[in-house]
C-alpha cells in the first residue's frame, strides 16, 4: 500500500456534518471520497476534542472502514505536519493524501490524475492548480512530510503555530520553493478569480455548497470537478450567498473633507446605539460571521460611546469590527476601552494620503496630518498587525506615493510595516477623474460588492451597493428582514453575469476591488 488520506475536522465546522447533500454530510462524502482512493492503507481524521464523538458518528453511519481518529484540543500547522509525518514514518506509506473533511465535492477523477502526476514525475508536492477550492487534495511524499516537520519546528517556528487554513502546506514549502518537486494538474480554465471556496467551514460557503448540489441535479450535470465549476460560474446564486461585509453609517457627520468625499450627507441623522444593537444582532443570525464597518460616509469616532457600539459587534464571537478614521479624534483612552473588549478582531484604517504635511493640507480639508500619523503609534500597540495607514492615490499626490510606501512598509515604523494603498473612486463618474493609472481587468467580473457586501444608511435605508447611495435604496432594515433585502441584488447579479450592467454600473471601476 502507497497512500494514506489524511482528512482535517479539527476546528468546529458544524456545517460538516449538516445532512443536506441527499442524506449525507460534507464530511460524510468526504470519508466516501476517501475510501474509494485505490492503493490506500488506511484513513486518518484529524479532529478536535469537541467534536470526536461527531466524527466518529459519521465513520460509523457511512461503514467506512479502516478509519483512525486523532483528537487535539486545538490544532495549528505544526501539529498538522508533524502527525502526519509520524503517521506516514509507522505505516512506511509513501504518499500522504490531504485535504480538509468538509469538502463534499472531492473528485476521485480529479485525484487520480493528480497521483499519476506525482508518481510519473517523481514529485515531492503535487496539487491541482485553476481549480476553485474544494475539488481536489494535496499529495506530499513521506520524505517531504519529514523534511517540513523540522523545518516547522526549527526554522519556521512562527509558521507553524499559524491556524490551519486551505494554503497552510503549500505556504510553508513557498520559504524554500526551489528545495522541492512542485508539479500541478491544471485546470481546463483559470477559476480562481471567482475566489470559490467549496468546503463547508462557514455558514456562508456551506450554503453555496448545498445550492450547487442542488443545481448539480436539477440539470442532471456530471459530478465532477470541470462540470461544478463551470455550473458555479453561471450561479448567481451560488455566487451571492451571505453579506460578508456590512458597512454602516453610525454617524453621518465629517470630521474632516478629503477630495474625494462620495457624498455630501443629507441631514444629520446618527444611528442610535439600540438600533445599532438590534441590526448586529441580526446581521449575527443570517450571516454567521463577517466584518461590521462603522464608518459608511461619516467619521464614526464623532460618537462619544463608539466603544460601546465596538462592544456591541464583539459580543458576537464570530464578527470583527473596522473602524475607517482620520485619526484626529483617537485618543488612548479610548483606544484602550475597546482593546480590553478584543483587540484581535478590531481592525482600524487611518486615512493618511500623503507623506508631507503639505500635501496633505491640499487633499483634506479640516484635517491634522500631524494627529493621523501620531493615531497610528496610540493604536498599533494595542491592536498589533491590526492597524493600517491608507493612502488613496490620485493625480494630486501621486509623486509622494513611493515615500509613504517607504516610510510606512518599513517594519520599524509605527504601523510595522502596515498600510493599504487605496484606489480612487469616482463614484459612477460623479466626482473628477483623478485616477493616475486604469488597474482595471481587461475583461469585466462580476461586481464584488454586489456579492458580498451590504451598505446601511443611519436610517436604516439599504442602497443596492454604495455607489448608489442617498439616490435609491433596495430596503430599510428597521422594516425589512436582512435575508429579504438582499435577496433584491440577486436580479442584479443575474444580469452581471450576463454582460448586462446597466447605465449606473457601467460608469463604476469599483467592482472589481475586494474588502473581504
Amino acid at each position: 500500500m502507497k497512500n494514506f488520506v489524511f482528512l482535517y475536522a479539527g476546528d468546529n465546522r458544524n456545517c460538516a456534518f449538516d445532512r443536506v447533500f441527499s442524506g449525507k454530510s460534507a464530511l460524510g462524502r468526504s470519508l466516501k471520497w476517501a475510501s474509494d482512493i485505490e492503493d490506500c492503507a488506511g484513513i486518518i481524521v484529524l479532529a478536535s476534542n469537541s467534536n470526536e464523538v461527531r466524527v466518529k458518528t459519521e465513520i460509523e453511519r457511512e461503514g467506512v472502514e479502516n478509519v483512525k481518529i486523532i483528537a487535539k484540543e486545538n490544532w495549528n500547522c505544526s501539529d498538522l505536519i508533524g502527525e502526519m509525518a509520524k503517521e506516514m514514518a509507522a505505516s512506511k506509506t509513501v504518499n500522504a493524501i490531504y485535504s480538509s473533511a468538509d469538502r463534499p465535492f472531492l473528485d476521485s477523477k480529479l485525484t487520480k490524475e493528480i497521483l499519476e502526476c506525482h508518481e510519473k514525475y517523481i514529485a515531492e508536492y503535487t496539487f491541482a492548480d485553476g481549480y476553485p477550492y474544494g475539488f481536489a487534495p494535496e499529495v506530499i511524499h513521506s520524505g517531504t512530510l519529514n523534511i517540513l516537520s523540522s523545518l516547522i519546528n526549527e526554522k519556521y517556528k512562527e509558521e507553524g503555530k499559524a491556524e490551519i487554513s486551505n494554503e497552510c502546506i503549500f505556504n510553508l514549502l513557498k520559504k524554500d520553493i526551489n528545495s522541492f518537486e512542485v508539479e500541478a494538474v491544471l485546470a481546463p480554465k483559470d477559476y480562481r478569480m471567482l475566489r470559490f471556496d467549496f468546503s463547508c467551514g462557514t455558514k456562508r460557503n456551506a450554503l453555496a455548497c448545498k445550492r450547487l448540489y442542488d443545481k448539480a441535479l436539477e440539470k442532471n450535470a456530471s459530478f465532477d470537478a470541470v462540470s461544478f465549476s463551470d455550473l458555479a460560474e453561471e450561479s448567481a446564486d451560488v455566487q451571492q450567498t451571505l453579506p460578508a461585509f456590512y458597512n454602516i453609517q453610525v454617524s453621518s457627520k465629517y470630521n474632516s473633507a478629503p477630495v474625494y468625499l462620495p457624498h455630501e450627507n443629507p441631514g444629520d441623522v446618527n444611528m442610535s446605539l439600540e438600533n445599532f444593537s438590534q441590526i448586529v444582532s441580526r446581521i449575527a443570525e443570517f450571516s454567521d460571521d463577517g466584518v461590521v464597518g462603522l464608518s459608511a460616509f461619516g467619521e464614526p469616532l464623532l460618537i462619544e460611546n463608539i466603544d460601546a457600539y465596538a462592544a456591541e459587534v464583539l459580543k458576537h464571537e464570530k464578527l470583527s469590527v473596522l473602524i475607517e478614521t482620520d485619526g484626529t479624534l483617537v485618543t488612548k483612552e479610548l483606544a484602550e476601552k475597546i482593546s480590553e473588549i478584543s483587540n484581535d478582531r478590531v481592525i482600524w484604517i487611518v486615512s493618511v494620503d500623503a507623506a508631507s504635511p503639505d500635501m496633505y493640507s491640499k487633499i483634506v480639508r479640516n484635517g491634522s496630518f500631524e494627529k493621523a500619523v501620531s493615531s497610528i503609534s496610540v493604536l498599533e500597540p494595542l491592536f498589533p498587525g491590526n492597524v493600517f495607514p491608507q493612502f488613496t492615490r490620485m493625480n494630486e499626490n501621486e509623486g509622494e506615493l513611493e515615500a509613504f510606501y517607504r516610510y510606512w512598509h518599513d517594519s520599524n515604523s509605527p504601523s510595522k510595516g502596515k498600510l493599504i494603498v487605496q484606489k480612487y473612486d469616482d463614484c459612477c463618474k460623479s466626482l473628477p477623474s483623478r485616477k493616475p493609472a486604469d488597474l482595471s481587468p481587461l475583461e469585466r467580473n462580476v461586481c464584488w460588492h454586489l456579492k458580498r457586501d451590504m451598505t446601511v444608511l443611519s436610517n436604516g435605508d439599504v442602497p443596492l451597493c454604495r455607489q448608489f447611495a442617498f439616490a435609491s435604496t433596495i430596503g430599510n432594515v428597521f422594516n425589512e428582514g436582512l435575508e429579504e433585502i438582499w435577496s433584491k441584488t440577486l436580479a442584479t447579479v443575474e444580469k452581471h453575469i450576463k454582460g448586462d450592467y446597466g447605465e449606473k454600473c457601467r460608469d463604476c471601476d469599483e467592482y472589481y476591488t475586494f474588502n473581504f
